[in-house]
């Protein structure tokens, strides 16, 4: 958790220098911000973010009988899943992505602060801290949310539908001595 969270804040570190290092020399001094802001490109209110899935942060709940509401979906036929099902998860998909897709704007509006702040040459170390400690705290959320879904998506499936999700993506079962006694908790 600590090592992601360093990764994290170098990652917006990083960012954050090369729009910094972007803007020097095309901005004379006293440039009003105004001009600056031009060039950071915003999003209509109500447009979708797409956050780019980790393939890292799924796949052990895949593994572990958490199917994603999309990955569900998209096995429906395989899954045997009936119609009550497929609006549970389809309405599952919707929430989830437009929960993701608000938190994605509010890291986008701290990630185009935190570069105005270089811009502005109006950055120091505490505010760096503060900008960068929001969007891992959003990023968090985020990945909260999408196992949430995890969690949810095996909530509408039947103990035989998730070992036959496990069966299809070629997930093998834990060995004897690393199982729990239920498997289905």
């Amino acid at each position: 958790m600590t090592r992601r969270l360093f990764a994290t804040l170098a990652f917006g570190l990083t960012l954050a220098a090369g729009f910094a290092l972007g803007t020097i020399g095309r901005y004379p001094a006293g440039m009003p911000a105004q001009a600056i802001d031009t060039d950071i490109p915003t999003l209509p209110p109500l447009a979708a973010v797409i956050v780019p899935t980790n393939p890292l942060e799924t796949s052990d709940a895949e593994r572990n009988l958490y199917p994603a509401p999309q990955t569900a979906l998209q096995m429906a036929e395989s899954l045997n899943l009936d119609e009550a099902q497929r609006q549970t998860l389809r309405q599952l998909q919707h929430d989830l992505d437009a929960e993701v897709s608000a938190l994605g704007r509010r890291v986008e509006s701290e990630e185009r602060r935190l570069a105005r702040s270089f811009a502005e040459n109006n950055v120091e170390a505490t505010r760096i801290d503060a900008l960068t400690a929001r969007i891992a705290a959003l990023q968090g959320r985020i990945r909260a949310v999408r196992l949430r879904g995890h969690l949810a998506a095996r909530d509408a499936l039947t103990p035989d539908q998730l070992l036959r999700f496990a069966s299809v993506r070629g997930y093998a079962p834990a060995p004897e001595d690393q199982r729990d006694d239920d498997l289905f908790r």
